[in-house]
Protein backbone atom coordinates (compact mmCIF):
# COMPACT_ATOMS: atom_id res chain seq x y z
CA UNK A 1 0.00 0.00 0.00
CA UNK A 2 1.30 3.45 -1.18
CA UNK A 3 1.16 6.61 1.64
CA UNK A 4 -2.58 8.40 1.19
CA UNK A 5 -3.76 11.54 2.68
CA UNK A 6 -7.21 11.68 3.89
CA UNK A 7 -9.49 14.51 5.19
CA UNK A 8 -12.60 13.21 7.97
CA UNK A 9 -14.97 15.34 8.59
CA UNK A 10 -17.59 14.89 11.34
CA UNK A 11 -21.04 15.08 9.43
CA UNK A 12 -23.96 15.89 11.59
CA UNK A 13 -26.16 13.40 11.05
CA UNK A 14 -23.57 10.19 9.99
CA UNK A 15 -21.11 10.99 12.34
CA UNK A 16 -17.19 10.86 11.68
CA UNK A 17 -16.53 9.99 7.58
CA UNK A 18 -13.72 10.33 5.33
CA UNK A 19 -14.62 12.98 3.01
CA UNK A 20 -11.70 13.14 0.72
CA UNK A 21 -8.52 11.08 0.19
CA UNK A 22 -5.66 10.72 -2.38
CA UNK A 23 -4.55 9.02 -4.67
CA UNK A 24 -7.80 8.50 -5.09
CA UNK A 25 -9.27 4.88 -4.75
CA UNK A 26 -6.40 3.13 -2.56
CA UNK A 27 -8.39 3.75 0.49
CA UNK A 28 -10.43 0.81 1.37
CA UNK A 29 -14.28 0.57 3.51
CA UNK A 30 -11.36 -1.05 6.29
CA UNK A 31 -9.38 1.50 6.24
CA UNK A 32 -12.18 4.72 6.37
CA UNK A 33 -13.74 2.90 8.59
CA UNK A 34 -10.34 2.80 11.29
CA UNK A 35 -9.92 6.67 10.47
CA UNK A 36 -13.41 7.39 11.24
CA UNK A 37 -12.98 5.67 14.73
CA UNK A 38 -10.21 7.38 15.46
CA UNK A 39 -11.59 10.53 14.88
CA UNK A 40 -14.49 9.68 16.92
CA UNK A 41 -12.31 8.65 19.81
CA UNK A 42 -10.29 11.96 19.56
CA UNK A 43 -11.43 14.90 22.32
CA UNK A 44 -8.58 17.80 21.85
CA UNK A 45 -6.96 19.61 18.57
CA UNK A 46 -3.52 18.40 18.14
CA UNK A 47 -1.12 16.35 16.31
CA UNK A 48 -1.43 12.91 17.51
CA UNK A 49 -0.01 9.17 16.28
CA UNK A 50 -2.09 5.58 16.00
CA UNK A 51 -0.57 2.64 14.86
CA UNK A 52 -2.48 -0.50 13.76
CA UNK A 53 -0.48 -3.57 13.01
CA UNK A 54 1.94 -2.35 10.56
CA UNK A 55 0.20 1.13 9.38
CA UNK A 56 0.86 4.19 11.12
CA UNK A 57 -1.72 6.66 11.33
CA UNK A 58 -0.69 10.47 11.96
CA UNK A 59 -3.43 12.48 12.77
CA UNK A 60 -4.17 16.43 13.05
CA UNK A 61 -7.47 16.97 14.55
CA UNK A 62 -8.93 20.76 14.38
CA UNK A 63 -12.02 22.53 14.09
CA UNK A 64 -13.06 25.29 11.75
CA UNK A 65 -15.47 28.41 12.22
CA UNK A 66 -19.14 27.29 10.34
CA UNK A 67 -22.33 29.14 9.76
CA UNK A 68 -24.09 26.36 8.99
CA UNK A 69 -23.10 24.17 11.52
CA UNK A 70 -24.64 23.20 15.05
CA UNK A 71 -22.45 25.74 17.75
CA UNK A 72 -21.03 27.45 14.99
CA UNK A 73 -18.12 24.65 14.07
CA UNK A 74 -17.07 22.08 11.94
CA UNK A 75 -14.94 18.96 13.28
CA UNK A 76 -12.36 17.86 10.74
CA UNK A 77 -8.86 15.68 11.12
CA UNK A 78 -6.34 15.46 8.40
CA UNK A 79 -4.05 11.87 8.08
CA UNK A 80 -1.51 10.41 6.88
CA UNK A 81 -1.42 6.80 6.68
CA UNK A 82 1.93 5.30 5.94
CA UNK A 83 2.56 1.18 5.76
CA UNK A 84 5.81 1.69 7.18
CA UNK A 85 7.80 2.92 9.99
CA UNK A 86 9.13 6.78 10.10
CA UNK A 87 11.93 8.54 11.90
CA UNK A 88 11.27 11.32 14.55
CA UNK A 89 12.67 13.77 12.04
CA UNK A 90 10.21 12.88 9.93
CA UNK A 91 7.21 12.84 11.94
CA UNK A 92 7.96 16.45 13.12
CA UNK A 93 8.52 17.28 9.46
CA UNK A 94 4.61 15.67 8.63
CA UNK A 95 3.26 17.49 11.83
CA UNK A 96 4.55 21.06 10.09
CA UNK A 97 2.75 20.00 6.91
CA UNK A 98 -0.47 19.45 8.78
CA UNK A 99 -0.54 21.99 11.14
CA UNK A 100 0.06 24.02 8.10
CA UNK A 101 -2.88 22.38 5.96
CA UNK A 102 -4.85 23.18 9.09
CA UNK A 103 -3.79 27.06 8.89
CA UNK A 104 -5.15 27.11 4.96
CA UNK A 105 -8.75 25.66 5.90
CA UNK A 106 -8.80 28.12 9.33
CA UNK A 107 -8.02 31.42 7.40
CA UNK A 108 -10.57 31.08 4.57
CA UNK A 109 -13.84 31.96 5.75
CA UNK A 110 -16.04 30.40 3.36
CA UNK A 111 -14.19 26.88 3.31
CA UNK A 112 -17.05 25.32 5.61
CA UNK A 113 -19.52 25.32 2.87
CA UNK A 114 -16.83 23.03 1.25
CA UNK A 115 -18.34 19.85 3.15
CA UNK A 116 -22.00 20.43 2.08
CA UNK A 117 -21.41 18.96 -0.64
CA UNK A 118 -23.06 15.90 -1.07
CA UNK A 119 -26.02 18.27 0.04
CA UNK A 120 -25.91 20.98 -2.58
CA UNK A 121 -29.35 20.47 -4.32
CA UNK A 122 -30.78 22.04 -0.92
CA UNK A 123 -29.04 25.16 -1.57
CA UNK A 124 -29.31 28.10 -3.93
CA UNK A 125 -27.64 29.24 -6.58
CA UNK A 126 -25.30 31.51 -4.82
CA UNK A 127 -24.57 28.63 -2.30
CA UNK A 128 -24.00 26.34 -4.50
CA UNK A 129 -21.42 28.06 -6.29
CA UNK A 130 -19.35 28.44 -3.08
CA UNK A 131 -20.06 24.48 -2.28
CA UNK A 132 -18.24 24.13 -5.14
CA UNK A 133 -15.32 25.91 -5.59
CA UNK A 134 -14.67 25.44 -2.03
CA UNK A 135 -14.76 21.39 -2.61
CA UNK A 136 -12.48 21.78 -5.49
CA UNK A 137 -9.85 23.90 -3.58
CA UNK A 138 -9.96 21.44 -0.09
CA UNK A 139 -9.16 18.56 -3.17
CA UNK A 140 -7.14 20.18 -4.55
CA UNK A 141 -4.78 21.09 -0.76
CA UNK A 142 -5.13 17.35 0.24
CA UNK A 143 -3.24 16.96 -3.08
CA UNK A 144 -0.72 19.30 -2.52
CA UNK A 145 -0.07 18.02 1.01
CA UNK A 146 -0.16 14.10 -0.33
CA UNK A 147 2.95 15.48 -2.92
CA UNK A 148 4.62 17.75 0.10
CA UNK A 149 4.76 14.35 2.40
CA UNK A 150 6.03 12.06 -0.09
CA UNK A 151 8.88 14.35 -0.52
CA UNK A 152 9.32 14.69 2.92
CA UNK A 153 9.29 10.98 4.12
CA UNK A 154 10.69 9.24 1.01
CA UNK A 155 14.26 7.39 1.12
CA UNK A 156 16.80 9.27 -0.79
CA UNK A 157 18.34 7.43 -2.81
CA UNK A 158 22.62 6.71 -3.02
CA UNK A 159 22.74 9.35 -5.67
CA UNK A 160 20.51 12.35 -4.50
CA UNK A 161 22.55 12.11 -1.15
CA UNK A 162 25.39 12.34 -3.29
CA UNK A 163 24.30 14.97 -4.76
CA UNK A 164 23.43 17.38 -2.48
CA UNK A 165 26.55 16.95 -0.94
CA UNK A 166 28.28 18.25 -4.02
CA UNK A 167 25.79 20.72 -5.09
CA UNK A 168 27.18 23.07 -2.54
CA UNK A 169 30.07 25.36 -4.72
CA UNK A 170 32.49 24.94 -2.06
CA UNK A 171 32.80 21.29 -1.64
CA UNK A 172 32.26 20.90 -5.24
CA UNK A 173 35.54 23.24 -6.17
CA UNK A 174 37.74 21.63 -3.75
CA UNK A 175 37.13 17.98 -4.43
CA UNK A 176 38.22 19.65 -8.00
CA UNK A 177 41.18 20.87 -7.32
CA UNK A 178 42.13 18.11 -5.00
CA UNK A 179 41.35 15.65 -7.81
CA UNK A 180 44.57 17.52 -9.52
CA UNK A 181 47.03 15.88 -6.61
CA UNK A 182 48.20 15.81 -3.11
CA UNK A 183 48.37 19.69 -1.85
CA UNK A 184 49.09 20.54 1.70
CA UNK A 185 46.95 21.34 4.33
CA UNK A 186 47.91 24.89 4.66
CA UNK A 187 48.31 25.32 0.79
CA UNK A 188 44.60 24.56 0.63
CA UNK A 189 43.36 26.60 3.30
CA UNK A 190 44.82 29.84 2.13
CA UNK A 191 43.15 28.44 -1.76
CA UNK A 192 40.00 28.17 0.35
CA UNK A 193 40.35 31.22 2.17
CA UNK A 194 40.90 33.57 -1.29
CA UNK A 195 37.79 31.55 -3.15
CA UNK A 196 35.35 31.31 -0.35
CA UNK A 197 36.26 33.45 2.43
CA UNK A 198 32.81 33.73 4.50
CA UNK A 199 33.05 29.64 4.95
CA UNK A 200 35.13 27.95 7.77
CA UNK A 201 37.11 25.68 6.37
CA UNK A 202 38.00 23.35 9.07
CA UNK A 203 33.89 22.72 8.67
CA UNK A 204 34.44 21.35 5.08
CA UNK A 205 37.59 19.13 5.94
CA UNK A 206 35.87 17.65 8.90
CA UNK A 207 32.75 16.97 6.92
CA UNK A 208 34.79 15.56 4.21
CA UNK A 209 37.35 13.37 5.91
CA UNK A 210 33.99 12.25 7.85
CA UNK A 211 32.68 11.24 4.65
CA UNK A 212 35.54 9.45 3.75
CA UNK A 213 35.67 11.79 0.39
CA UNK A 214 39.63 12.83 1.38
CA UNK A 215 42.59 11.81 4.24
CA UNK A 216 44.84 13.77 5.59
CA UNK A 217 48.62 12.87 5.84
CA UNK A 218 51.02 13.79 8.01
CA UNK A 219 55.04 13.78 6.87
CA UNK A 220 57.16 14.69 9.43
CA UNK A 221 56.23 16.74 12.73
CA UNK A 222 54.98 19.63 10.72
CA UNK A 223 53.83 18.87 7.10
CA UNK A 224 49.93 17.49 6.55
CA UNK A 225 48.87 16.64 3.13
CA UNK A 226 45.16 16.21 1.63
CA UNK A 227 44.78 13.42 -0.77
CA UNK A 228 41.55 12.59 -2.03
CA UNK A 229 40.14 9.17 -1.21
CA UNK A 230 37.26 9.02 -4.18
CA UNK A 231 36.34 10.76 -7.16
CA UNK A 232 32.90 11.95 -7.61
CA UNK A 233 31.22 12.69 -10.99
CA UNK A 234 28.03 13.39 -13.37
CA UNK A 235 27.82 12.71 -16.40
CA UNK A 236 24.81 12.63 -19.31
CA UNK A 237 24.17 9.23 -20.66
CA UNK A 238 21.24 8.22 -23.28
CA UNK A 239 18.13 7.37 -21.69
CA UNK A 240 17.69 3.52 -21.55
CA UNK A 241 14.48 4.20 -24.06
CA UNK A 242 16.92 4.93 -26.73
CA UNK A 243 19.08 2.11 -25.97
CA UNK A 244 16.41 -0.48 -25.83
CA UNK A 245 15.43 1.09 -29.39
CA UNK A 246 18.97 0.35 -30.89
CA UNK A 247 18.98 -2.99 -29.31
CA UNK A 248 15.38 -4.08 -29.78
CA UNK A 249 11.47 -3.72 -29.72
CA UNK A 250 9.87 -1.81 -27.78
CA UNK A 251 6.32 -1.16 -28.32
CA UNK A 252 5.03 0.36 -31.77
CA UNK A 253 3.97 3.63 -30.40
CA UNK A 254 7.13 3.71 -28.18
CA UNK A 255 9.02 2.87 -31.59
CA UNK A 256 7.35 5.99 -33.79
CA UNK A 257 8.15 8.63 -30.53
CA UNK A 258 11.51 6.83 -29.94
CA UNK A 259 11.75 7.64 -33.74
CA UNK A 260 10.66 11.48 -33.15
CA UNK A 261 13.46 11.53 -30.16
CA UNK A 262 16.52 9.40 -31.55
CA UNK A 263 17.72 12.18 -33.87
CA UNK A 264 17.62 14.70 -31.20
CA UNK A 265 19.22 12.82 -28.72
CA UNK A 266 22.02 11.39 -31.08
CA UNK A 267 22.81 15.52 -32.39
CA UNK A 268 23.29 16.33 -28.82
CA UNK A 269 25.63 13.77 -27.86
CA UNK A 270 27.44 14.87 -30.81
CA UNK A 271 27.95 17.93 -29.35
CA UNK A 272 28.39 17.05 -25.88
CA UNK A 273 31.47 14.94 -27.49
CA UNK A 274 32.95 17.99 -27.99
CA UNK A 275 32.57 20.06 -24.91
CA UNK A 276 35.87 21.79 -23.64
CA UNK A 277 36.76 20.73 -20.02
CA UNK A 278 35.33 24.03 -18.84
CA UNK A 279 32.08 23.42 -19.95
CA UNK A 280 31.79 19.81 -19.18
CA UNK A 281 33.17 20.90 -15.24
CA UNK A 282 29.98 23.94 -15.46
CA UNK A 283 27.71 20.65 -16.83
CA UNK A 284 28.86 18.61 -14.28
CA UNK A 285 27.82 21.12 -11.64
CA UNK A 286 24.70 21.50 -13.21
CA UNK A 287 23.95 17.79 -12.98
CA UNK A 288 24.34 17.69 -9.30
CA UNK A 289 22.02 20.42 -8.42
CA UNK A 290 19.24 18.45 -10.50
CA UNK A 291 19.71 15.93 -8.74
CA UNK A 292 20.24 17.06 -5.31
CA UNK A 293 16.74 18.89 -5.83
CA UNK A 294 13.79 16.85 -4.89
CA UNK A 295 10.98 18.12 -7.37
CA UNK A 296 13.38 17.98 -10.17
CA UNK A 297 14.78 14.54 -9.24
CA UNK A 298 11.20 13.11 -8.79
CA UNK A 299 10.51 14.10 -12.88
CA UNK A 300 13.75 12.84 -13.79
CA UNK A 301 12.73 9.24 -11.96
CA UNK A 302 9.11 9.12 -13.18
CA UNK A 303 10.41 9.31 -17.24
CA UNK A 304 13.00 6.92 -16.04
CA UNK A 305 10.31 4.60 -15.60
CA UNK A 306 8.56 5.67 -19.12
CA UNK A 307 7.24 9.08 -20.74
CA UNK A 308 4.74 11.51 -19.66
CA UNK A 309 1.33 12.96 -21.21
CA UNK A 310 2.06 16.69 -20.67
CA UNK A 311 -1.69 17.21 -21.20
CA UNK A 312 -2.81 15.10 -18.53
CA UNK A 313 -0.73 16.65 -15.50
CA UNK A 314 -3.47 18.99 -15.10
CA UNK A 315 -5.91 15.99 -13.97
CA UNK A 316 -3.55 14.21 -11.96
CA UNK A 317 -1.72 17.43 -9.62
CA UNK A 318 -3.45 20.16 -7.77
CA UNK A 319 -2.70 23.82 -9.47
CA UNK A 320 0.15 24.58 -7.26
CA UNK A 321 1.63 21.60 -7.52
CA UNK A 322 1.41 21.98 -11.34
CA UNK A 323 3.16 25.05 -11.01
CA UNK A 324 6.04 23.93 -9.42
CA UNK A 325 5.88 20.53 -11.99
CA UNK A 326 6.29 23.11 -14.96
CA UNK A 327 9.18 24.97 -13.41
CA UNK A 328 10.90 21.86 -12.85
CA UNK A 329 9.97 20.95 -16.68
CA UNK A 330 10.77 24.07 -17.62
CA UNK A 331 14.47 24.36 -15.94
CA UNK A 332 15.37 20.46 -17.43
CA UNK A 333 14.12 21.33 -20.90
CA UNK A 334 16.53 24.52 -21.04
CA UNK A 335 19.42 22.23 -19.66
CA UNK A 336 18.47 19.52 -21.98
CA UNK A 337 17.22 17.33 -20.21
CA UNK A 338 14.01 16.34 -21.24
CA UNK A 339 12.28 16.97 -25.29
CA UNK A 340 8.48 18.03 -25.56
CA UNK A 341 7.43 15.49 -28.44
CA UNK A 342 4.19 16.56 -30.44
CA UNK A 343 2.10 12.79 -31.60
CA UNK A 344 -0.83 12.08 -32.74
CA UNK A 345 -2.27 15.82 -31.67
CA UNK A 346 -0.63 14.73 -28.06
CA UNK A 347 1.87 16.41 -25.79
CA UNK A 348 4.20 14.58 -24.36
CA UNK A 349 7.55 14.72 -22.10
CA UNK A 350 10.68 12.06 -22.36
CA UNK A 351 13.85 11.93 -21.29
CA UNK A 352 16.48 13.51 -23.72
CA UNK A 353 19.56 12.31 -21.57
CA UNK A 354 19.70 10.92 -18.15
CA UNK A 355 22.08 11.39 -15.35
CA UNK A 356 24.53 9.22 -14.27
CA UNK A 357 27.05 10.08 -11.08
CA UNK A 358 29.75 7.94 -10.19
CA UNK A 359 32.35 7.77 -7.62
CA UNK A 360 36.00 6.35 -8.42
CA UNK A 361 39.95 5.86 -7.79
CA UNK A 362 40.92 9.34 -8.09
CA UNK A 363 42.90 9.87 -11.63
CA UNK A 364 46.09 11.21 -10.74
CA UNK A 365 46.38 7.86 -7.89
CA UNK A 366 45.49 5.96 -11.13
CA UNK A 367 48.21 7.58 -12.96
CA UNK A 368 50.78 6.26 -10.55
CA UNK A 369 49.51 2.48 -10.55
CA UNK A 370 51.96 0.16 -12.30
CA UNK A 371 50.28 -0.65 -15.61
CA UNK A 372 49.48 -4.54 -14.53
CA UNK A 373 47.89 -3.18 -11.88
Amino acid sequence: MRTITALCYFHRKIGPIVFYSYPENLLDDQLSLRLANIMDQTVSEGFFIHSIENRKFMNFYFEIRSDWARGNKEMLMISIVFDRQISSDLEINVKTLCAEFSEKLLTNENIFTAFYINDIDNFDEKDKELIFNNNSLINSWVKELYWAVLEETRERTEEEKIATLLNKKHIFSTLRKLSKGPITLEGLREWFDDEFPKLDFKELIDSLAEKQFIFINQIGFVEKYVLLLKEVNAERIPPDSVIEYIEGAPEQVERELIDLLLPKVQEYFSSYENKSKMELEKDTYTLFQIVSDPKKYNVLSELRNGLISKDNLPKLVSKRTLEYLNSSLDFLKQHDIIEELKFKGKRYVVLKTDIQITTSFPEYLRKLLPKES
